[in-house]
Formats: C-alpha cells, structure tokens, sequence
C-alpha cells in the first residue's frame, strides 16, 4: 500500500471517531444554511479542519479542494478532494446515512480513493488498477442483470436544477416495480453499488469532492459509471450513473433524454 492510501485510510478512520464523537441521534440544531437550503455544522469544519491540517503535514506540496473551505493551491501536480461530511442534513436531524469522502487527483486521473462510513464502522478504499476494499475484505459490484430484481439509490442533490430532473426522472420509472432508496449522501450511494448491497446510483447535480472516491470504487469493484447521455463519467460531469454494469444500459433508457 503507498503511503498517500496509507495516510488516507488513516485520516478516514480518524474522522470517523470525530463525526460519532459529535453525532446526536435525537438531532443537532448548532446548523446553518448555505445556498439552496444546504446545511453546515460545526461537524463539516471540525473534520475539514483536521483533514486538511493532516493533509499540509505530510503532502505540503498538494493542492487542497474542499466542499467547506477555500481551495489551497501548492506547487505540486496533485490534488486531494475533500468532503469532510457528505450527507449533513442527515447528520443533522439524527439520521445515519452520512460519510467521509477523501480522494487524491493527478490532473484528470483519480489515483486514490477512500470512503468512510462512521455509523458502520466501515472503510471503503480503492487505488486505480489495483481493486476496491471495505475494512480489508475485496468488494466487487452486485450480478442483478432485471431491472423488476434490482436496488436502486437517487440522489437528487439540493439545487433546483437537480431537483427538476428528478422530477423528469420519476416520470419516467415505474416505481410500482422498481425498488429505490433515497438516502442523499453520495458516499454511502456509490460504497452500496461498489460493495453489492445495491445494484445502481442515479445521482444528480453533484459535484466532484461529492463522488471521486465513490465512482473510483465503483470502477475498481467491476462496475460502471457513466454521465446521464452514456459518456464515460469525467470530472466536470454535473450528473452520474454507477451500476454494476449490467444494468447500465436499462437504466440509460430513463436518462438519457434528460439534461
């Protein structure tokens, strides 16, 4: 294991005890509000602040983008993204689907990435060509090839853009034969296709700190992940779908038309 995974697992394991040690089932109302109703803690900045402290310590020469802070510009090729609690309106109100997504960036290529689910204890973590693990057990995506036998998560994200297509997109499903799941969190979303607990994550107005790890996972797991049109998913792609791969094209058939 290199030392930049090394040092992300760790950091990821770290945070996890931070988000549990700050977690209130019965909810937590220290919140504010950002643009499009999104919520801040003093959750998100404590891990931010910790994460990108390690970060300086043993990369100085690493930029640094964060959902929560300024980008940190240094003088190297490499970039970590940076959401220090993906899902934080649900951390917020008590519910248990929420993550920390840390994932390392050499210009267009994802090298590394690491997912951490504190409420589970779990580690998701995947090095490009070289697999995707949870806690040191290998994952691989799910074999569900019928849609009718599948499990699918959404994702609409908080933007009004976001929203209409999932307006557009329900139209579309069947949802008297389809099984899906809501949980708004794209780390807990893209760790459930890359370990086989679900099928597919259709997700909508995201952005890149949200998902490098996860679509990382997902490749490295077997599956597929791709934009709404079918392109092979990049970095400035708003929109994703990760499957197990052998439900992509189905799945395509209910996007494709949507911008």
């Amino acid at each position: 294991m290199n030392p930049e995974l090394k040092t992300a697992i760790q950091i990821t394991q770290a945070v996890n005890k931070l988000l549990m040690n700050k977690f209130k089932r019965s909810g937590n109302n220290n919140i504010k509000f950002k643009k499009h109703a999104e919520i801040v803690t003093d959750a998100d900045l404590s891990a931010n602040k910790y994460i990108t402290n390690k970060l300086l310590k043993y990369f100085p020469d690493y930029d640094i983008v964060s959902e929560e802070a300024k980008k940190i510009d240094n003088p190297g090729t490499k970039t970590w993204y940076i959401d220090p609690l993906d899902g934080t309106t649900n951390f917020a109100y008590g519910f248990l689907e929420f993550a920390t997504c840390l994932s390392l960036q050499n210009k267009k290529e994802t090298l590394l990435g690491t997912i951490g689910l504190p409420p589970a204890q779990e580690i998701y973590y995947a090095e490009k060509n070289k697999g995707a693990w949870c806690n040191d057990k290998k994952i691989k995506v799910s074999t569900t090839n019928n849609l009718e036998n599948s499990m699918f998560l959404l994702c609409a994200g908080h933007s009004p853009l976001g929203k209409n297509r999932y307006q557009k997109l329900l139209q579309k499903l069947d949802i008297t034969k389809l099984r899906f799941r809501f949980f708004a969190a794209a780390g807990v979303e893209l760790s459930a296709v890359a370990s086989g607990k679900a099928d597919a994550a259709i997700l909508s107005k995201i952005h890149p700190w949200d998902v490098l790890s996860g679509v990382l996972l997902v490749r490295e797991a077997g599956g597929k992940v791709t934009n709404w049109q079918g392109k092979e998913w990049q970095i400035t792609d708003d929109n994703l779908i990760a499957s197990n791969g052998k439900l992509h094209n189905k799945i395509l058939k209910f996007t494709k038309d949507i911008k």
